[in-house]
Formats: C-alpha cells, structure tokens, sequence
C-alpha cells in the first residue's frame, strides 16, 4: 500500500524561491529603521567616548600635578624648569616623581613605564590626552605648564647660571592658581601655555585645567590666559 503525497504539499515544493525572499518595500523599511536608529544613536556614542577622553584627561593631569607636588618636596620646595637635562622638557625631569618616563632609553630616567601607563606600542600614554593626540616625538605631552610660573631652563648657562626657581610656597593661592592644563601641540607652544593660542580646547569646547592643590576642572568658557589663575600669585 503505497501512500500519496498531498496536492498542497506537491504545490509548496515547486513553488519558486522567489516567492519566499523579501520585497522591495520591505527590504527599503528595513533599511530605513537601520538608518533611523543609527542617527539616533551615533551622537549618544560620540558623546560617551568625548566623555571618556574628558575622564582620562582628568586622571592623568591629577597625576601629573601630584608627581609636580612630590618633585618639589623633594627638590627644596622648588618646581621643575620648562627645559631640563638635555633638550627635554618638564615632563621627562618629573618621570621619577610619578613612575612614568617619556624616554625611558635615557640614562637619567630611573623609572620605566608600568602597564597601566602605555599602549601595545610601548608608547607612555600618561602624556597623552585621547582628546589631542597628534604624538609625534617622544619628549612631547597633551599637557603644558604654564609659563608665567614655572622657571624657563633648569640648566646653568654659559657664565653657570640657571634661572631663577620658583618656589611652591610663594604660591599665594595654590587651589586658585593653574598648574597646568590641556596644550596645543605645536612647535612655539609644545608642553608649555603662554598665551590663549597655546590653550588646546578639546573637549566639547573648553579644556581641562590642574591646580596646585592638586584637583583638576574643566572649565568653558576657558578664561584668558592673563587671568590671574594662570598667575603666580594667583587667586582673584
């Protein structure tokens, strides 16, 4: 006794493929609630990786300024010069004082970089601000010091003589006056502020500023550079 195969069974195997795939209009709806909720979202990423960046900006200058505080209790109250040994800037003298070294192949740099402060590329992302991260040579940071405060060389010149050192202590207000903040990467302004160009705004227009007592702001607008928070005396 041999069974038959339904008439309705027979009709939906040779009916063609095509007629089970998507339509147009439907491949188009599709693609137009994709599209929909990609708009929506992007900016709530965009804004969750800006305020990412903003986070590690802020840790690394609370531990920049921290390693300036420990490199003047160990250095006679004295704050470190814009140029130190050799062509480096203020970032390489205080290696030792925060454990992070942006060269650390020179001899004179006691501490290597730990895990926690570089990339797969070795590179010392302590530095680095993820905002503003044009790296282009080892001795260069995302930070500048500010220049109306900080001694301009720590080496003696030709007649042996350094600049005058300015001392932690002669700071009048240290949680009003600006250690150091977020810098344009430039040949003239490189790890130093000087002026409002040197001042690099880059988190959602305004920047991240450390103080001397050691807490950092993000301030917008971002004050002109003759305010005296950027002075040495500091305070309004």
């Amino acid at each position: 006794m041999t069974s038959k195969t339904p008439r309705a069974t027979l009709d939906a195997l040779a009916r063609p493929r095509y007629f089970q795939a998507f339509t147009l209009i439907e491949l188009l709806v599709v693609v137009s609630i994709i599209g929909i909720l990609a708009a929506l979202l992007f900016p709530l990423g965009k804004s969750m990786i800006e305020s990412g960046n903003a986070s590690k900006c802020v840790a690394n200058q609370r531990q920049i300024v921290a390693g300036i505080l420990q490199y003047a209790q160990e250095n006679n109250n004295r704050l470190p010069g814009y140029i130190c040994e050799g062509p480096w800037f203020w970032n390489a003298r205080l290696s030792r004082a925060i454990g992070a070294s942006p060269a650390p192949t020179l001899p004179y740099m006691p501490y290597h970089p730990s895990s926690s402060t570089t990339n797969t590329k070795g590179v010392v992302t302590l530095w680095i601000c993820p905002a503003n991260n044009p790296f282009k040579k080892m001795r260069e940071t995302s930070y500048g010091i500010i220049q109306s405060i900080y001694p301009n060389d720590e080496r003696p010149n030709s007649n042996g003589v350094a600049s005058t050192p300015t001392l932690l202590a002669k700071l009048d207000k240290p949680s009003k006056t600006i250690a150091l903040g977020d810098c344009s990467l430039t040949s003239s302004s490189s790890a130093r502020i000087g002026s409002d160009a040197d001042i690099a705004k880059v988190h959602k227009g305004g920047a991240n500023f450390a103080f001397f007592d050691g807490h950092v702001e993000f301030l917008k607008p971002v004050p002109a550079y003759t305010n005296r928070m950027f002075r040495q005396t500091g305070g309004d």
